[in-house]
């Protein structure tokens, strides 16, 4: 996440967040750091939808034309039409300002990403510190002209009743297969509900409703107790063998688990039934991290227990009747959930900010230890954790770490020469000029103070002879004043 003012800087950056985090807790955790996000009075950020309204934060109005130059030369109907023109139009230079910095700095636009994880969070952020410096210098050719900037080309009337009825045809396939989906998820719920009560007891049921399509549905599957540990057991192995990919199972594993099943039940299921149910215990796991952050809930890491006081226990379960398996009881599959899930929730464990220093790393007080990975890890049964506290790690092993160091030494130092000490004043100035004798004493002030105020034409005159120095207080003498003195 990232501010921009108008001038294309980058005025708060926040970077390490995984990108399955919703974008209202990345601005949730911007705002709630120590020297986080700040507001200031008055005014306001111009965010995007996924953000929200909050005070401080303005979003364009949700299903109201945004980018209104793809509609041709239609003018804006309506008062919140015009206000997310006026959005668009300025919010046009964080898209310019992005832009900008993925030219300036090609390792945030296209170099694999090999880099262990905290250290591409320190690329990122001293990538727009140095972005910021450089237009600090004046405007060079990575940026990008305002002028030649629109966030999407504008078509023709025929292009846009094309794409338009492209887009419409392509909604309501998606609306018709997630239908279907749900129809078969229904059906999946209703026979688990059955045999949870023992109305049934058949371990499969096959089915011929038809579906939203038209289709067929595929054989319903009624899930039992050990098929589930079964299934987690199985992909639970397998995310522990490292087979499984960042971007979750692919259909080879899921098929890969249905043959397990169908050897050890005498089953015939498929790949989308194995992803189907792992839906719901992906929900189940979704939900016990909300419970586990609950005010006053203790986390037993022994018994995987979600323990709530008796007062406590009785208020949450009187509104929320479908938490009562999940609380003062031991966790079902908790292991395998946290095995399978755990890896790929968002917790901003790496999120830093550009006014965090960089290459910081967590230590225990008195030892250093290990950080738990688990998500959002609620507080222990037992006795609490110790606290953390920030330490600068140098690791002279990782070449781009002591790149990055030694690049930004050299360019303190160089910063600092070119800054340098060149405006104080030389010794001895006013004895060199006092020891020059027939001028006036208020035109030799007057040359004294044009010397103070070019500093390199002082350290030229300091190094004249004397009877240079006459010819040159001479000369200004003469050209400012028109008096003419006799140097003999």
């Amino acid at each position: 996440m990232a501010a921009v003012d108008f001038d294309l800087r980058f005025t708060y950056v926040l970077a390490g967040w995984e990108g399955t985090a919703h974008d209202a807790n990345v601005l949730a955790d911007a705002v709630g750091r120590e020297r986080g996000l700040q507001v200031p009075e008055g005014k306001y950020y111009l965010v995007d939808a996924g953000y929200g309204a909050k005070p401080g934060f303005i979003p364009p109005f949700r299903n109201v034309r945004y980018h209104l130059n793809e509609w041709g030369n239609n003018p804006v109907q309506n008062a919140e039409e015009l206000f997310n023109l006026r959005h668009s139009s300025l919010r046009i230079d964080i898209e310019r300002a992005f832009g900008s910095l993925k030219r300036r700095f090609k390792i945030l636009d296209d170099a694999k990403p090999f880099f262990p994880f905290p250290v591409q969070v320190d690329i990122v952020v001293a990538c727009c510190v140095l972005h910021n410096y450089a237009l600090s210098q004046g405007i060079d050719e990575f940026i990008l002209p305002e002028v030649t900037w629109t966030a999407q080309p504008i078509r023709s009337q025929t292009q846009q009743a094309r794409d338009h009825r492209a887009t419409v045809d392509r909604r309501q396939q998606i609306a018709n297969q997630m239908w279907a989906d749900r129809q078969i998820m229904y059906e999946m719920d209703n026979f688990e509900s059955t045999d949870a009560s023992g109305s049934n007891t058949q371990g499969t049921t096959t089915s011929n409703t038809q579906t939203a399509t038209g289709s067929k549905a595929k054989s319903l599957v009624c899930w039992t107790n050990p098929m589930s540990t079964m299934m987690l057991g199985f992909l639970a192995d397998l995310v522990a063998s490292g087979k499984r990919t960042s971007s979750g199972f692919k259909q080879c594993h899921h098929n890969q688990c249905a043959q397990v099943l169908n050897e050890q039940f005498k089953l015939s299921l498929n790949h989308d039934q194995i992803s189907n149910h792992l839906k719901k215990w992906r929900k189940i796991w979704g939900r016990l991290i909300q419970l586990k952050n609950l005010s006053g809930a203790l986390w037993d890491e022994d018994t995987c227990t979600i323990r709530l006081s008796e007062e406590h226990y009785v208020g949450h379960c009187a509104n929320n009747k479908p938490d009562i398996p999940f609380l003062n009881t031991p966790i079902e599959h908790y292991r395998a959930m946290e095995t399978i899930f755990g890896s790929t929730t968002a917790t901003g464990k790496y999120a830093k900010s550009g006014n965090d220093p960089l290459s910081i790393d967590l230590e225990d007080e008195g030892q250093q230890s290990e950080l738990n990975t688990s998500p959002n890890m609620g507080e222990s049964a037992g006795k609490a954790a110790p606290k953390k506290k920030a330490k600068l790690v140098h690791n002279e092993d990782d070449p781009l770490v002591t790149t990055l160091q030694d690049g930004f030494k050299m360019m303190a130092e160089a910063l600092i020469k070119s800054g340098g000490d060149g405006d104080d004043l030389l010794d001895g100035l006013w004895d060199a000029l006092d020891e020059l004798k027939g001028f006036d004493d208020e035109h030799m002030a007057h040359y004294y103070a044009h010397l103070v105020e070019r500093p390199k034409i002082a350290k030229a005159f300091m190094t004249l002879s004397k009877q240079n120095k006459l010819v040159w207080v001479g000369r200004f003498m003469e050209k400012e004043f028109g008096m003419v003195y006799n140097l003999n």
